[in-house]
């Protein structure tokens, strides 16, 4: 376990963490992952929650981008409001379900998200956060010793996340272009939906986004927002 403590105290980039949990997750097995960062007095399903998600379908991620249903996903919110490790099932009963909420879970079975669990993390500053995983079984069937990596890395990660954003220091100078192409980014929107938006080419809008990675030294869209987020770039 220490290897993995060591292997995250070294990184320096939001990016290259979650790559790294990525690949210790996979090689014990998890075949989803998602992390939602929260900002502080906001919720983990919220525009202004910076997301990554592995091992999705494209149809799933198409369909959590949109606003409106993810706002509908109780899963994170319940999870932190336990403070404990919840299976995804667990937490569909933990609260009086609405109707929006029913759909949710509805549109999760169809997608075979049914064995999941969530997991609460904890950072300074009110830098709470969720990850949620995927072994594809039911978590009863996975080994202890397994999920205690798992968890324990979660956390690390978070807590390292954490900690290089309060080292950030100085405000990159971005061009009016690219606080929009931010601005939608932070939104939740990808790179085609942002060219619609703005009425510019896709390739013109992942111009965009490697410079902001570039001027904000990050290395991908979650690294960037939860960046943004913390220096004030945007308001979403």
């Amino acid at each position: 376990m220490q290897q993995y403590f060591d292997h995250i105290d070294g990184l320096n980039d939001i990016g290259a963490i979650l790559l790294y949990a990525r690949d210790v997750f996979n090689e014990h097995g998890v075949e989803r992952v998602s992390y939602h960062v929260t900002p502080a007095f906001d919720g983990p399903t919220s525009e202004t929650t910076a997301v990554y998600a592995d091992g999705f379908s494209k149809e799933w991620l198409e369909l959590y981008d949109q606003q409106d249903f993810r706002s509908s996903d109780p899963i994170p919110g319940r999870v932190l409001k336990a403070g404990k490790m919840m299976t995804w099932r667990e937490a569909m009963t933990y609260e009086p379900n609405t109707p929006a909420n029913q759909n949710y879970f509805s549109a999760m079975l169809q997608h075979d998200l049914v064995h999941g669990f969530g997991i609460p993390l904890y950072g300074p500053r009110s830098r709470d956060a969720y990850a949620g995983f995927d072994f594809g079984r039911p978590v009863t069937e996975i080994a202890r010793d397994k999920l205690g990596v798992v968890r324990s890395l979660a956390q690390a990660g978070h807590q390292r996340i954490c900690l290089m954003l309060d080292e950030a220091s100085g405000t990159p100078q971005l061009s009016e272009r690219e606080i929009e192409v931010l601005t939608w980014t932070a939104r939740g929107k990808s790179n085609a939906t942002i060219a619609t938006i703005l009425d510019i080419s896709p390739e013109t809008a992942k111009t965009y986004s490697k410079r902001i990675y570039a001027k904000l030294d990050v290395s991908d869209r979650v690294g960037a927002v939860v960046k943004a987020l913390r220096l004030g770039l945007v308001q979403v």
